[in-house]
Formats: C-alpha cells, sequence, structure tokens
C-alpha cells in the first residue's frame, strides 16, 4: 500500500481517514536526525506557520532528498514508536510537500489510545 496515494486519497474521501491511520501506524516513516554513539536519536526541529516547535517527518525517504538534498541525515522509524518516543510533541507529515499534515499531541495520543483498544 503507498502510503502517499493513501494520504491524498483521504483529501478527497474523508472516510479513508481511518485506514490511513491504521496503515500509517504500522509502516516506517522517515525522519530528519541522527543516533549518537549511546543510540539516542536527535531529532531535527522546525517551526511551524504557527510558530510552534514540530518534529518532521517523511512518508518517503525520496521526499526528502528532492526537497531537501541527498545529504541531509535522517532515520527511518516505525510510526508507532516515533509517535511514542515523541509523546507530548507537535509532529509534521511531509513540512515540505504541498500536502501535509500536523499531528497535534492530543491527536496522537487520542490516534494511540483508539489503536490500542482494537
Amino acid at each position: 500500500m503507498n502510503l502517499q496515494k493513501l494520504f491524498t486519497q483521504t483529501q478527497e474521501n474523508y472516510e479513508l481517514i481511518p485506514f490511513f491511520i491504521e496503515q500509517l501506524l504500522v509502516s516506517d516513516v522517515y525522519c530528519l536526525g541522527t543516533k549518537d554513539q549511546d543510540n539516542q536519536i536527535q531529532f531535527r526541529v522546525l517551526e511551524t506557520d504557527e510558530g510552534d516547535q514540530a518534529i518532521p517527518f517523511f512518508l518517503s525517504s525520496e521526499t526528502i532528498q528532492e526537497d531537501l538534498g541527498t545529504e541531509v541525515e535522517y532515520l527511518t522509524l516505525n510510526t508507532r514508536k516515533l509517535f511514542e518516543m515523541t509523546s507530548g510533541a507537535t509532529l509534521v507529515m511531509n513540512p515540505t510537500s504541498a500536502l501535509t499534515k500536523e499531528f497535534q499531541p492530543e491527536e496522537i495520543k487520542a490516534i494511540l489510545e483508539t489503536q490500542d483498544q482494537e
């Protein structure tokens, strides 16, 4: 399943959103950042249009390379793990694309709780 294509389809068919979220949580995404010697992850942070701090992540490594260049360091992480690790933070999916999605801390918490009940 192509997550990017599914995400685009959710814009025209809102009924696909729960399925997209379900697929997103079991998929790997690409985060700007590095790991140190102790395997501690240091995420790059960006500023949203509203002036908030947010952690960017991408649905494909190609998007990072096309939009930010091939020299940018990034990590591959499972989305559920990313959401759990960054609890309390705002995350932005595909921030360099025309179609982006901001995940607020409360929304992430609700997504994880909903998925845990299924």
